[in-house]
C-alpha cells in the first residue's frame, strides 16, 4: 500500500498537468475558431462587428440593441439557426444590471429573444472554468482597450481604442499598429454567481467615483474593493448580450491582474474595468487581430500587454 501510494503522488501530478495542458488546447482552439468567424465577418461586411446600437425615434421612445458581438459572429460560428431566431428589430436590453431592478421593457425584451439567448454555445466556454452559467455563459471577450469608456473624450484619451469600439464601427484599416500586433480576443472567469462569496478573480465591485484612464481605474477598482461593498457577481452570464461585465474586457491590467475588476452600477453599457483571467497555469490565451493565437504570461510587462490592447497607440510590441 505504501508502495502504491508513492506511484500515485508521483503520477497524479503529471495526469493533473497534462488534463490542463488538453483543456489548455482546447480554449486556443475555441480562440481559433471565434477568429475564423471574426474575418468571415469582416469580409462579407467590410467592418468588425460593434456591440451597441442605439436610435431614438422620439423623446420617449429609443431602440436599445445591446447584442453582443457573439451574436454577430453566430452564422460564422456554424450557428445559423440561433441566428435566425435571434429578434435584432425588437432589441434587446440586459435584465439583470448591476444595481438595478429590470423594467417591463427589458422583461419583455428578454422574453422576445428568449428561444436564442438561452442555447449553450460551446465555443464560447472555456473548459478549464468550472464555474456557474454554463448553459448560457461566456468566457471570450472582445479587446475595447485601455480607458473606462466606450469611447475617446478630452479627458479619457486612453478609451474605445481597443479594436472593437462599443457603439462604432471599426475597420482593418483603423488598426494602424497591425492586426497582428492588437489582441482581439482573450478570455475571463465567468461570476461567482448569487448567493455565494465574492471571488476578485471572477466579479465586480462597484465603482464608487469618476475615472477617466486607466491609471485612474486601477485605483478606482482598488477603492472600490473595500471590506463590505457591493459586488457584481454575474459577470459572463450570457454570451447574449454586451458589455464590460459579459462579453468584452480591457487591457488595463495584465493578466490575472492582483487588483479586482470594477464597474459602474446602474449603467449599461457600464463603465469599468475587465482583466483577462483565466485558471490555466501562469496566463491566458489571447487571439490577435490577424487570427493567431498565443499566450500571454502573467509576467508580462503592463507597458507591452497595453501596446497590444491599442488599435492606434503607436507601440513598438512583439
Amino acid at each position: 500500500m505504501g508502495i502504491v501510494s508513492i506511484l500515485a503522488a508521483l503520477l497524479l501530478p503529471g495526469a493533473l498537468s497534462a488534463r490542463e495542458a488538453a483543456r489548455r488546447a482546447r480554449c486556443e482552439n475555441n480562440l481559433r475558431q471565434i477568429g475564423l468567424a471574426l474575418h468571415g465577418y469582416e469580409t462579407d461586411h467590410q467592418c468588425y462587428p460593434v456591440s451597441v446600437t442605439h436610435r431614438r425615434f422620439s423623446d420617449v421612445y429609443s431602440y436599445e440593441g445591446m447584442f453582443s458581438i457573439q451574436v454577430r459572429l453566430l452564422p460564422y460560428l456554424e450557428q445559423r439557426t440561433v441566428y435566425n431566431a435571434v429578434n435584432f428589430t425588437a432589441g434587446t436590453e440586459p435584465t439583470d444590471n448591476f444595481g438595478e431592478i429590470p423594467g417591463p421593457t427589458q422583461l419583455l425584451l428578454a422574453a422576445i429573444n428568449a428561444t436564442a439567448m438561452n442555447v449553450r454555445i460551446d465555443t464560447f466556454l472555456c473548459p478549464t472554468d468550472g464555474g456557474p452559467f454554463a448553459g448560457t455563459g461566456n468566457n471570450y471577450r472582445g479587446n475595447v482597450g485601455l480607458g473606462p469608456y466606450v469611447a475617446p473624450w478630452a479627458e479619457s484619451r486612453d478609451s474605445g481604442n481597443g479594436l472593437f469600439m462599443e457603439t462604432e464601427l471599426t475597420r482593418p484599416a483603423f488598426v494602424t499598429d497591425g492586426l497582428s500586433h492588437t489582441s482581439a480576443f482573450s478570455e475571463r472567469l465567468r461570476g461567482s454567481g448569487s448567493g455565494g462569496g465574492a471571488l476578485p478573480e471572477r466579479d465586480f465591485w462597484g465603482l464608487a467615483a469618476d475615472v477617466n484612464t486607466a491609471d485612474e481605474m486601477l485605483i478606482g477598482c482598488q477603492v472600490a474593493a473595500r471590506p463590505a461593498a457591493t459586488v457584481y457577481p454575474l459577470g459572463g452570464n450570457r454570451w447574449f448580450w454586451a458589455g464590460r461585465d459579459r462579453t468584452l474586457y480591457t487591457h488595463t491590467q495584465s493578466p490575472n491582474g492582483r487588483v479586482p475588476d470594477c464597474i459602474l452600477p446602474k449603467s449599461f453599457p457600464p463603465p469599468g474595468m475587465a482583466t483577462a483571467r483565466s485558471w490555466h497555469m501562469g496566463g491566458v490565451n489571447v487571439l490577435m487581430g490577424d487570427g493567431s493565437a498565443r499566450f500571454a504570461l502573467e509576467g508580462i510587462q503592463l507597458s507591452v500587454w497595453r501596446g497590444l490592447g491599442t488599435r492606434n497607440g503607436g507601440e513598438i510590441v512583439d
